[in-house]
């Protein structure tokens, strides 16, 4: 593209398109602190979760760190993500951003998630008959009901051995120290170290 005026070039300007590495198949290629953090990752799955996925549940709500890590196990594990559970809760109270969000996740990585509300109840009108407007609850009783309750269902009905989370050292004041693997309670944090 050209502006001029007669005699008088003003301002040449070549547009191009955009290069691609052959190699990058359209994505840029990761960074080197990236990439060490792709192949901690690979290893911290060979190390902690059976090939199969049998047993293990990944607890998900949809944040982008909970995306990248199906992403990463459909590329690099697409076994033992079929064979694991992916645990969602909806507790009648998501933004339609989440649900669809989630819907995309599912149909993309071809795994859907089991998903699980408050005890007896399949929408808000329902919630707030049964327990209540969520504003009037105590906090502790709104996270029981809507949250740890259905979330307990959802690990007894998976037959859990391990739980995977998507709990990252820098989300929170008390995860300054989060261990990857939580021998105690059969938990994996893979992306404890991703910020």
């Amino acid at each position: 593209m050209m502006f001029s005026v007669p005699g008088r070039t003003i301002l040449r300007i070549t547009l191009r398109a955009p290069s691609v590495h052959p190699q990058s198949r359209g994505f840029a290629a990761l960074s080197p602190a990236l990439q060490g953090k792709v192949d901690g990752f690979r290893k911290d799955i060979e190390q902690h979760l059976p090939k199969d996925g049998e047993r293990v549940v990944f607890a998900t709500a949809w944040l982008a760190t909970d995306n990248v890590f199906v992403a990463l196990m459909h590329k690099h594990f697409p076994a033992a993500l079929s064979g694991m559970n992916l645990v969602a809760i909806d507790t009648m109270h998501l933004f339609p951003t989440t649900t669809e969000c989630a819907k995309q996740v599912e149909q993309k990585y071809g795994k859907a998630a089991l998903w699980k509300m408050p005890a007896n109840v399949t929408n808000r009108d329902e919630f707030i008959t049964q327990y209540g407007d969520c504003e009037d609850m105590d906090s502790a009783d709104f996270d029981f009901v809507s949250k740890v309750e259905p979330f307990q269902r959802a690990l007894a009905e998976c037959n859990k051995d391990i739980l995977i989370t998507g709990r990252r050292m820098d989300q929170a004041a008390q995860r300054i120290s989060l261990d990857l693997w939580e021998d105690g309670k059969r938990t994996l944090n893979p992306m404890a170290s991703f910020s």
